[in-house]
């Protein structure tokens, strides 16, 4: 059950669990998710209460979890292999040059490195070129997706990329934080757009109502497709 506590002009959005606990548990988790536990004796006003007095508590584990490096994906970055990025499939060429560069153009991928055979130098220069790629790519689609949501009064939120096994995206609304997983640079940016939006969206409607997803579908009208087509999508890394 998914419910939200005013703090002044803030809110909190958290998941309540009904179980026979003995006291109340309280989890942020590394997504942004805050998972409330309690008996079904504790009202709902003794709840609120308490997450009142740890929201200090749960925004200092929020910046915390904001602070964690973004992973990247485990790929090895040879001649002959290829990568899928942004719905697009690169053949991957290592060619030797003066300067350390990577670009992509005529359908391939290219790794420019003076040290063509130091694989440790090309992975180091591959992890750094691909960590800023991925960032700058969901930087710019929500960029260009958040003025959908300025007329809602939603802000410009902080943006955080990471591994996620099970998830294309979370947000934490208390946090003004969306999280996107960073498998999602494989798929199509249409893709990206519509997790980007899905969680924009839960800053205004917190569960997944009729009222979320008629919202959802006046900012993306095409959203279903997207959707559709993530859902074929495999995570991996």
């Amino acid at each position: 059950m998914i419910e939200t506590v005013r703090i002044g002009d803030r809110s909190i959005t958290y998941e309540l669990i009904r179980k026979k606990v003995k006291n109340i548990n309280l989890h942020v988790k590394a997504d942004g998710r805050i998972i409330v536990s309690a008996n079904n004796r504790v009202s709902k006003k003794y709840i609120e209460e308490f997450i009142l007095r740890k929201a200090g508590w749960i925004e200092k584990n929020l910046k915390r979890f904001e602070s964690l490096e973004m992973g990247y994906q485990d790929f090895e970055p040879e001649e002959g292999k290829s990568i899928k990025l942004l719905g697009n499939e690169y053949p991957v060429y290592i060619i030797a040059s003066r300067e350390n560069r990577i670009e992509i153009d005529n359908n391939c991928l290219s790794i420019y490195t003076r040290y063509p055979e130091n694989k440790e130098e090309i992975r180091r220069l591959w992890d750094k070129w691909y960590r800023a790629f991925i960032k700058d790519i969901f930087y710019q689609a929500v960029k260009e997706l958040h003025p959908k949501f300025l007329p809602y009064q939603v802000a410009m939120p902080v943006l955080k990329i990471r591994k996620m096994k099970s998830r294309w995206g979370s947000c934490s609304v208390y946090g003004g934080m969306i999280t996107l997983n960073m498998a999602l640079i494989h798929a199509p940016l249409e893709c990206i757009e519509y997790v980007a939006a899905h969680e924009l969206t839960h800053f205004l409607q917190p569960n997944h109502s009729s009222k979320f997803y008629n919202l959802l579908g006046i900012i993306m009208p095409d959203y279903k497709e997207w959707k559709k087509l993530l859902e074929r999508q495999a995570i991996y890394y």
